[in-house]
């Protein structure tokens, strides 16, 4: 009989203990898969950062328009990638307000997106302020809770 319940509270301590483990790897976990979104997606967001700098200056609004609406569309998929990992309990009242802000630039890229593609760049433009409003603390959000990758450095 004591050999029973030793057992069992032996086996009830070491789930405990691997549950605490998981749970403390959790948050760990999270930042690294998403930094690791925004490693695959930082330096194909900067390329179409140069490639409008040189069409901008070159005065190449045709390429300018491509290099723009390839960004806006890559935007577009990385903040969906970062919006569909699941956030640990322990970092849901830290992350649930930097994905909301995610979601609210998402329609603004998005309807920027659609205004580039029929041609009209002046609204296009104009949602890309509104987005610096709305959206415009998100780098420094990111950077509070881990995810420099996503942050300051996609910044650069």
């Amino acid at each position: 009989m004591r050999l029973g319940f030793t057992i069992a509270l032996a086996a009830a301590i070491l789930g405990i203990t691997a549950a605490a483990a998981t749970a403390a790897t959790a948050p760990t976990k999270y930042r690294n898969s998403m930094n690791a979104i925004c490693n695959v997606y930082g330096p194909k967001l900067v390329a179409q950062q140069e490639a409008m700098s040189h069409a901008s200056v070159a005065r190449k609004t045709q390429k300018f328009e491509v290099a723009f609406r390839k960004y806006l569309v890559l935007s577009l998929r990385q903040n969906h990638q970062l919006e569909a990992v699941k956030i640990p309990p322990s970092l849901r009242p830290t992350m649930k307000p930097v994905v909301k802000m995610m979601k609210k630039a998402d329609a603004h890229l998005f309807k920027a997106l659609v205004s580039s593609r029929h041609g009209d760049l002046k609204a296009a433009r104009s949602q890309l302020k509104t987005l610096t409003l709305v959206a415009g603390q998100l780098p420094n959000q990111l950077d509070s809770v881990g995810l420099i990758s996503c942050g300051s450095l996609q910044q650069q």
